[in-house]
């Protein structure tokens, strides 16, 4: 069944795996080390025998499949076993000219933070005229609105006091910038791939979506010119505008030219891209490649120019909600593609009888679900990619990827929306999570990181919740009792803050909500630096229908979110093995010297 949420060496790999928390008990399959004869071909040899890869394309195919699957695979952009595209986001800076008023303004400052999932970017930067006058802007797309800030997140608003910064409406703008985001390394193959269906599903592998053997599938088509893929497509969001994409002979984007408007009056945009490397930063090396030089001319002219400096691919934390006043000011008449993250789960029944205990469902039994990280990951990690060492392996692949196909971080909880002057630390404990993810330090996960139970017990004043773990291997096997008797939060003023909070329980029809509160502000949301403050909130729901539980989580922290976090729905499935609630003890935990941590490789 599928369901839908709308929205290196030796030395360094000791390093890397040295400094992560030691867990035995971790569930990611990380054993599969498996040898790749070529870039694209699978091999039997090693770890747990032979894995079917969703697709390989034949050595000499042309087609648009095949076109398609390189791109991104040359790109770096398919990771995990299944090889999907899960590159979710995008840090950029560099150095260079754009055009302001007609002459090039010598930048000091260039920051581009992209959001491909929710079609957003921010640009901010400074330059220097030629008459020496300064110039900054931040220039914001997201979705069908634009606008400009005087400070990152302006009029977003807050609880704690009036929105800071302006936010100006830019109307005219907005096809200019979807322009940028979709021609753009990145977003030119995941805007292909949009035109070929109808439903945008974010992190598809592009060999399993449709058949191969033609040169057209749905508006998006390849040609082949002087031996090069042209790969020709519509901008979402941009009626009338059609791309056209030359990939040079690694399959990586050369040139984008953007033709828009009618036949007597066609603007022509035309980005120029060249020295694909990995930008990131030494510490946190992935093997996603980005453009080292772009150049974006609009009817000849030179408007930016830019040299790369550096890069961050890790599914950093990247929103751009649009401000009240920008929605009111700008009346939208476009379409954006419907995108949306698609997730596996088992076929349930749930027709089966709901057994009850005196007025209310009864919850008691053992839970098993799907890991949102497996809705992400098959086991083991990709084949070695085409720019690789002959002696990268698939666990190597799987270390690398491990951070991009988290599904807090690639968006698969969806995100909290922090206050904009907390959106930096969130992505500076991300890339430093080796050191501050509160599980390195054998720290409970907490609600509701933790996430469903796996064994519950019900009574007719209380339940009782039993963990084994959860988010990849962290938690120890907390347990909660909890009242259900309708009762109030403790007021005892000398009330310990806890991982797990002060809950209290009560019955909503068939539903059991759970209030809680009173959370020490040690452990964090979900991996991707999502931390939350002392003032955190949390409602659980848990609906029992026959032999599926639904479980739905709202946290509220006016302290650092600008609104409620509603999570989606999980569907927890009740386990029939006897032995199934017999809880083992765990293994230990042991915490490393995280001071001397020298790589940000995230787990």
């Amino acid at each position: 069944m599928i369901h839908s949420v709308s929205v290196g060496n030796l030395t360094q790999r000791g390093t890397i795996m040295g400094f992560r928390r030691r867990i035995v008990w971790t569930r990611i399959a990380i054993g599969v080390v498996l040898t790749i004869g070529g870039s694209l071909t699978a091999n039997a040899q090693g770890g747990r025998g032979a894995v079917a890869e969703p697709y390989t394309p034949a050595p000499d195919a042309k087609d648009l499949k095949a076109v398609l699957f390189r791109w991104m695979w040359s790109t770096g952009m398919l990771k995990g076993h299944d090889e999907r595209d899960m590159v979710a986001s995008l840090e950029y800076q560099g150095k260079g000219t754009i055009q302001v008023d007609g002459q090039p303004c010598t930048l000091t400052k260039y920051r581009a933070s992209t959001n491909y999932q929710t079609f957003s970017q921010r640009i901010q930067y400074a330059c220097t005229r030629p008459n020496g006058q300064t110039y900054s802007n931040i220039e914001v797309v997201s979705g069908l609105y634009a606008w400009n800030e005087d400070t990152p997140g302006a009029q977003i608003g807050t609880t704690n006091g009036p929105a800071k910064g302006k936010a100006t409406p830019m109307p005219a703008a907005v096809e200019e910038r979807l322009i940028r985001f979709w021609a753009s390394p990145q977003g030119a193959p995941k805007a292909a791939m949009a035109g070929t269906i109808e439903t945008f599903w974010l992190g598809a592998n592009p060999g399993t979506l449709f058949d191969g053997g033609t040169a057209k599938v749905g508006q998006t088509s390849v040609s082949w010119e002087a031996g090069k893929p042209v790969v020709t497509f519509p901008i979402p969001g941009v009626p009338g505008a059609t791309a056209t994409a030359t990939l040079d002979a690694k399959y990586m984007t050369e040139r984008v030219v953007v033709k828009q408007g009618s036949r007597q009056e066609t603007t022509t945009t035309e980005f120029a891209y060249s020295d694909y490397q990995d930008w990131n930063n030494p510490l946190n090396k992935i093997e996603v490649f980005y453009a080292g030089k772009l150049v974006e001319r609009r009817n000849g002219a030179v408007v930016r120019d830019l040299t790369t400096e550096q890069t961050e691919t890790g599914n950093v934390y990247v929103v751009a909600p649009v401000p009240a006043s920008v929605q009111a000011a700008i009346k939208v008449t476009g379409q954006l593609p419907r995108g949306v993250i698609a997730k596996t789960e088992p076929a349930i029944d749930k027709s089966t009888p709901t057994p009850r205990l005196g007025a209310h469902p009864d919850l008691t039994g053992n839970w098993t679900y799907t890991d949102w990280i497996g809705n992400y990951m098959t086991g083991g990690g990709r084949r070695r990619g085409p720019t690789q060492k002959s002696d990268v392996t698939r666990q190597d692949n799987q270390t690398y990827d491990f951070e991009l196909y988290s599904p807090s971080r690639f968006g698969g909880l969806g995100r909290p929306v922090y206050k904009p002057q907390h959106w930096d630390k969130v992505q500076q404990l991300d890339m430093w999570t080796n050191k501050y993810d509160p599980v390195m330090t054998c720290q409970p996960l907490g609600v509701p990181r933790e996430g469903p139970p796996r064994r519950i017990i019900q009574t007719d004043k209380d339940v009782i919740f039993i963990y084994t773990g959860g988010d990849a291997g962290g938690g120890y096997g907390e347990y909660r009792i909890i009242p259900t008797d309708g009762r109030k939060h403790s007021k005892d003023p000398n009330f310990e803050f806890t991982y797990l909070g002060d809950t209290v329980g009560r019955w909503e029809g068939d539903t059991l909500v759970l209030d809680s509160v009173g959370f020490t502000d040690a452990t964090w949301l979900g991996r991707g630096g999502f931390f939350h403050s002392g003032e955190m909130h949390v409602v659980e729901r848990f609906t029992r229908q026959g032999d599926a539980l639904l479980y739905d989580v709202t946290v509220e922290d006016p302290e650092v979110l600008v609104e409620p976090w509603v999570l989606p729905t999980r569907t927890v499935t009740r386990n029939p093995n006897p032995d199934a609630g017999l809880i083992a003890e765990r293994g230990d935990c042991s915490v490393p010297e995280l001071g001397n941590a020298s790589s940000q490789i995230r787990h």
